[in-house]
Formats: structure tokens, sequence, C-alpha cells
């Protein structure tokens, strides 16, 4: 047996049993849960992945040095692209969503830039 229960806004609680094999009860719960799920997520935060420099330059299509020139810019400067400091050159990082802020900024007509995929690592299989 399912139970279906619920509570009015008076504070009244109402359960219902109705047999498993239901097809209208199967049906609703699949529902339910689908609708769940999708709440959730879309009050989940979502990812801000950091690229280095190099992998952010491939994202926009540019060479890293021409990046690094962008960084390099005064923080006022509207095309100064913004990004996380590391201890080295090699440790800056770009957010996605500063390149995507970029991108706004400047009106570039590319596409903009998705999250790449992760990198394999170690050696190949095969």
């Amino acid at each position: 047996m399912t139970e279906l229960t619920t509570t009015t806004a008076d504070g009244l609680h109402i359960t219902v049993r109705m047999p498993d094999n239901h097809v209208w009860v199967r049906e609703s719960l699949e529902r339910a849960c689908a609708a769940e799920a999708r709440r959730q997520l879309e009050a989940a935060p979502t990812p801000d992945p950091a690229y280095a420099v190099p992998r952010a330059a491939a994202l926009l299509d540019l060479h890293p040095e021409t990046l690094r020139d962008y960084m390099r810019l005064p923080d006022a400067h509207p095309r100064r692209l913004h990004y996380l400091p590391g201890e080295s050159s090699r440790g800056d990082r770009v957010l996605l969503s500063q390149i995507h802020d970029w991108q706004r900024r400047n009106r570039t007509d590319a596409e903009p830039a998705a999250a790449a995929a992760p990198r394999r690592r170690g050696r190949p299989r095969g």
C-alpha cells in the first residue's frame, strides 16, 4: 500500500491509502518526485569553475599572452579581465563567470564560453 499524505492550510492532515500497483499512484509519485528534483536543482548554487590562463585563452580563442594583457589592464578599464591571482603567474585563475562578464561587456561576436569538460589525467589506456 502507498500512503499519500498532505496537510491543508488549516492544519488538517489527510492520508489516502492506495494499492502500489495502481497506475495513477505510480505516475503521480513519479511526477511529484521529478518536480521536487527540478525544484531542488534550480535552487542549488551553480558551480563556477576556475581555469588556468592557457585553458581560459583556449575558451576565448585567444593567445595566452593576449589574455594576460587583458588581465594587466587597470581595474576601471572596460576590457580588463578580472581573475584570481595565484602565488605566481602560473597560479592565476579565471572564473567562468568572469569570462562571461568580460564577453558581455565587450560584446564579442563569439558564442558564450561553455564550461570545458574535465581533462583526464594519467596515461591513455588502450
